[in-house]
């Protein structure tokens, strides 16, 4: 096995075990997956991997979801590496009364580094396409009103009802495919940060 195959395998072990880290609650295994310095964005959160570990620690029980991986696409240059990860996030609750079913379909994109060797996560941005929120059961009854979805944007409303009915604060500035020009910025500078050409 070349070099470069063995960084792609240790890349997506990483991409993995990050993910069941984070649904298992296995604090100690998340914190190895990021560098010191690491920062996360996803719809509730943006701050350093450290703050994020803290914060979901108390969330764990109360929101608790899985994720389901599609196949990432890794791109390594030396020590430093891009990827994408597919993913749709899964909750089971109750939303006004009524058991339901969310599901955010999405995509991560990281920054990782070699150190010490090493892959960890430098940075992680969440990506929203869209979602959905249905009865989970079929004589359940769901009901949302235009002044419900006011001022939610299209790749995460159903997400951002969800979370705020929880008491988190979703803003509205999340990068998602209904704002393409703000996506071609990101991946341009992340490209740009690993030395990789788009």
């Amino acid at each position: 096995m070349s070099e470069n195959d063995s960084d792609l395998v240790s890349v997506l072990a990483l991409v993995t075990h990050e993910r069941q880290a984070r649904d298992r609650g296995w604090w100690s295994s998340l914190a190895r997956c990021y560098t010191p310095e690491a920062t996360i964005q996803a719809s509730w959160f943006n701050g350093t991997a450290v703050e994020y570990i803290e914060l979901s620690k108390r969330m764990f029980d109360q929101t608790p979801s899985s994720h389901r991986l599609g196949l990432p696409v890794i791109d390594v240059n030396g020590t430093r590496a891009i990827v994408e990860v597919p993913i749709t996030i899964e909750f089971r609750g109750t939303f006004r009364g009524v058991e339901v079913d969310v599901a955010s379909h999405m995509r991560t994109l990281h920054r990782a580094e070699k150190r010490d060797g090493d892959w960890r996560f430098a940075a992680s941005v969440a990506i929203f396409d869209h979602d959905t929120m249905t009865p989970a059961t079929p004589a359940a009854t769901l009901t949302l009103t235009p002044d419900d979805l006011q001022g939610t944007r299209p790749s995460y409303r159903m997400l951002s009802l969800w979370m705020t009915e929880l008491g988190y604060t979703v803003p509205a500035d999340r990068y998602g495919v209904d704002r393409p020009a703000e996506l071609t910025a990101l991946y341009d500078d992340t490209y740009a940060w690993a030395g990789l050409p788009r």
